[in-house]
């Protein structure tokens, strides 16, 4: 079978654990032993029985045109998704961009392998894969959590205004930093994002903060990439309450660490014991997911 993916987003983006997309693009190559594209040169490739499309913002592709003609080439075409906000092109519209164009002129619903559970059903072959396990990485030295410092990483994100205000509401009296880009954060406990040594930056706070997305938990998606990153370094976990039911759904029961103004003292008081519970959760993730992907592309 004549394969090949198609990464959105180039490599120069890379960074840290903030591009996930990127680290499943490579993973998928290593994996299946397929060719990872990112410019004009899919097109020498020619006529593909299937092309991945690993799922990114266009802002950063500058080859639209060639990936546009690569999919009105290509017999299947499976999109790669981690992220909601990141569907394929519609079949159905009066897009412009050649990429999207390209979709529409096929009225094409490309095959879904995603951590989405909505996008499942897109398709006869569409399935539920969790690509977010990928966050795991084995053998990292484990968090000394020799202080209490609480740590949430990642986006200001639509949807999570009232999770951050329930944040400052527990930490209020706890030292607390994010790490984000994020001008929406306030600057007293705004840090640089993470770059450099990822995971033993964040093995250095006493807590990590779980929190999820309005639109997660209407539509069900895995558990986000740094579930997996925190729970590959120890540093022990709080959830806000409405991840309690989204959790359980994927088989991990965080109902004894909801986070709180009532229980935010305790939890960070128990912080050692919290992480070594929380290591019964650790299981072959990327063992698991290679043996469903592999499976997938020879069926």
């Amino acid at each position: 079978m004549r394969s090949a993916i198609f990464s959105l987003i180039p490599s120069a983006k890379r960074g840290g654990s903030t591009v996930a997309s990127l680290r499943i693009a490579v993973w998928l190559r290593d994996l299946l032993g397929i060719p990872l594209y990112e410019d004009d040169k899919i097109l020498e490739e020619g006529s593909l029985d299937c092309l991945f499309i690993v799922n990114g913002s266009t802002l950063y592709c500058k080859h639209l045109g060639a990936i546009g003609q690569a999919v009105r080439q290509a017999q299947r075409v499976i999109w790669v998704q981690n992220d909601y906000t990141l569907p394929p092109p519609l079949a159905e519209s009066d897009a412009i961009s050649p990429f999207r164009r390209a979709f529409a002129d096929q009225r094409l619903v490309p095959d879904f392998w995603t951590t989405c559970e909505q996008n499942v059903h897109k398709t006869p072959l569409s399935r539920w894969v969790n690509w977010n396990v990928l966050g795991y990485k084995k053998d990292c030295p484990r968090a000394p959590l020799g202080h209490r410092h609480g740590l949430y990483y990642g986006a200001h994100r639509e949807g999570r205004t009232r999770a951050f205000e329930a944040i400052y509401a527990a930490f209020a009296g706890e030292p607390l930093h994010i790490s984000s880009t994020s001008a929406q954060f306030p600057d007293a406990l705004r840090i640089d994002p993470f770059r450099a040594d990822f995971y033993g930056s964040i093995r250095k706070y006493g807590v990590g903060i779980y929190c999820q997305d309005e639109k997660s938990i209407e539509g069900r998606t895995s558990p986000a990439t740094r579930f997996y990153e925190m729970l590959s370094v120890g540093l022990p976990m709080v959830f806000l309450p409405d991840c309690v039911r989204t959790l359980a759904h994927y088989g991990y029961d965080v109902s004894e660490y909801v986070l709180t103004p009532d229980t935010c003292f305790d939890l960070i008081e128990h912080r050692r014991e919290i992480a070594d519970e929380q290591q019964v959760w650790v299981k072959d993730f990327e063992g698991e997911l290679a043996n469903q992907v592999r499976y997938l592309y020879e069926h």
